[in-house]
């Protein structure tokens, strides 16, 4: 095999200068340094968490090693060895010395190698036979990648050895790919990680281990990045984007695609818990979940604003595919003419006006995670039935090609429409509503809760504004976050709360949250009442389901929307969370009143 030359030409003559400047020849004496086991037991403590990592990525090494002799390393920033595995029978009695846990491979001691070279240098490479300066070290190749914390510190190195005439180049990628997936993992795991946000050219290669990966707290403030993401970050002003980006959606970012999403907390880090989010009550997410394991489709139904996209977070969070990405697709907003290229994606070519290189598409963009198609009646039926064969084939044909590809995803759908209704109407095919209907969710309306459910929304909204507030957020910064705030007159004054719960809400959930926004903002710190409630009708007896015409209501909310966007449909559809189809037919309705 041809000997691998470093991209840089001048690495090994630096790397040789400096081996001769320790005092190093050729054909020194190869004095093997060795830590203690109390030392070592300490440098690995040090690295548990790096470790712990790096076991749960060994099946990839495996996966891309299989059947070579070769030994996967980690050596420390100072060049010791702390983990080793892989072939038992690779290397000579020395060479297996050498490669032991509590080895050595500093420069100063071993002249140019890969693990050496690659901390002193900070960059990947592969050191091959008689590229080693010592003349001990020629029987074998090496290939090592750095591993940096998510600050940019140099922790160390992960370096792949075996004989000579055995080393691949594809060495050098697995110990890269090692790296990456360590250091990724370093980034999302903090303990104050709250947000992620993924980077990445196109939604194809979001989620890949080379993708760029922020993390941020809560408030914004960055934590840490891998090194694919450290190259986006001068550009980006991250307090403005997570004010437009919507968690779980894909989002056009530059030349690329952005994907942000909150962490779950699964490890028992003691750590401040994260303010509840606003929920309905749902008593069937349990089943949910068990049936996700099974792959069964899920169907969500309710008004809008009842909380459908709250619910698929908690699922996918609370999911076996929670390590995977949460793709939302709202099928109303879609483009009518590019609707089945943004589904399914096509190949460069495929179209005028289309990508040189081409788009994966949703479906292939949720592989391994989750597939959200908010608003599903509003496929039209050609895209009904190519939907229906993917389901059906678990295969994907991009546009302008004829080569099927597989995905794997976990579908969950959701209309306010009556999607059986439409059956019998002819404008939903029966044979993917049977397909999507694994197991249907119905979310109620906010009218139809009971008095204490209101209640723990109300408070739980209120929680989770004040949260978010800049100003009232700093006065409980650190303070326990409880699982169920304490709703009391100093916060909402009984009359006010007694007239929200006598409104109809048309707006469901969406509608009630955004009221209390304004209330707080209007309160300014202090209590609640009527004078802070503008917008909502004021009501002297209790609430019914007949108190008012709740389609007229619709009806208002919707011009009142299309007059703050001044008159653009597809803005007031995506603020209402409602398809232009819905908006259009209610205009048309109004017209001819």
């Amino acid at each position: 095999m041809a000997l691998h030359q470093p991209q840089d030409p001048y690495l090994l003559e630096r790397s040789w200068q400096r081996s001769r400047d320790y005092g190093l020849s050729r054909h020194s004496r190869v004095d093997r340094l060795c830590l203690l086991r109390p030392d070592l037991q300490q440098r690995k403590q040090q690295h548990a968490q790096l470790l712990r990592y790096l076991n749960s990525s060994l099946p990839l090494f495996e996966q891309l090693q299989q059947g070579r002799r070769c030994r996967l390393l980690f050596a420390d920033a100072e060049g010791t060895i702390l983990f080793s595995t892989g072939d038992p029978y690779f290397g000579s009695k020395a060479q297996k010395m050498a490669l032991a846990n509590g080895a050595s491979w500093h420069e100063q001691s071993m002249g140019t190698n890969a693990i050496g070279t690659a901390l002193s240098e900070q960059k990947e490479i592969c050191i091959l036979g008689q590229q080693h300066f010592l003349a001990a070290n020629h029987g074998i190749g090496c290939s090592a990648s750095p591993v940096l914390s998510p600050s940019g510190e140099l922790l160390g190195v992960i370096d792949i050895s075996s004989e000579m005439g055995e080393h691949n180049q594809d060495m050098l990628l697995t110990a890269r790919l090692m790296a990456q997936a360590v250091e990724n993992a370093l980034v999302i795991n903090q303990q104050d990680t709250h947000w992620i946000l993924n980077l990445a050219p196109d939604a194809g290669s979001l989620q890949q281990p080379w993708s760029g990966i922020i993390a941020l707290r809560e408030d914004g403030k960055l934590l840490g990045a891998n090194r694919s993401a450290r190259n986006w970050l001068q550009e980006l002003d991250i307090p403005t984007m997570l004010s437009e980006l919507k968690q779980g959606e894909l989002t056009p970012l530059g030349q690329g695609m952005a994907l942000l999403s909150r962490q779950s907390r699964s490890s028992s880090v003691a750590s401040p818990k994260p303010a509840p989010q606003a929920r309905s009550p749902v008593p069937h997410e349990v089943t949910a979940l068990k049936l996700m394991a099974r792959r069964i489709p899920l169907l969500v139904q309710g008004e809008t604003g009842t909380g459908k996209d709250h619910l698929v977070r908690r699922l996918h969070q609370a999911s076996q595919r929670a390590d995977g990405p949460l793709v939302a697709v709202n099928c109303g907003a879609l483009p009518t003419d590019l609707l089945e290229a943004e589904l399914f994606g096509y190949v460069g070519g495929a179209f005028t006006g289309g990508s040189k290189q081409g788009r994966p598409g949703y479906v292939r963009a949720a592989h391994q995670g989750i597939l959200f198609l908010d608003e599903i009646g509003e496929l039209p039926l050609a895209a009904q039935t190519r939907l229906l064969r993917v389901l059906q084939e678990k295969t994907v044909t991009p546009l302008g090609s004829h080569v099927p590809e597989p995905v794997d995803f976990q579908l969950i759908a959701a209309s306010h429409r009556n999607l059986a209704t439409m059956v019998e109407q002819g404008e939903f095919r029966q044979d993917l509503y049977f397909r999507i209907k694994g197991f249907k969710l119905t979310l109620p309306p906010l009218r139809e809760y009971k008095d204490e459910d209101f209640d723990r929304l109300v408070r739980t909204l209120l929680s989770e504004l004040q949260q978010d507030d800049p100003v009232s957020g700093a006065t409980v910064a650190g303070e326990k976050v409880l699982d169920e705030p304490v709703l009391d007159e100093q916060v909402l004054d009984e009359t006010a709360l007694q007239t929200l719960k006598a409104y109809s809400w048309p707006g469901n959930i969406r509608q009630l949250k955004q009221l209390l926004e304004v209330a707080l903002v209007l309160a300014d710190g202090n209590r609640i009442d009527l004078e802070h409630l503008p917008e909502l009708p004021r009501c002297d007896g209790p609430a019914t389901g007949n108190t008012r015409d709740l389609k007229s209501l619709g009806d208002q909310l919707i011009e009142r929307t299309l007059k703050e966007c001044n008159g653009n449909v597809s803005a007031a559809a995506r603020q209402l969370n409602l398809s232009r189809t819905t908006i259009y037919a209610r205009l048309k309705a109004l017209k001819n009143c």
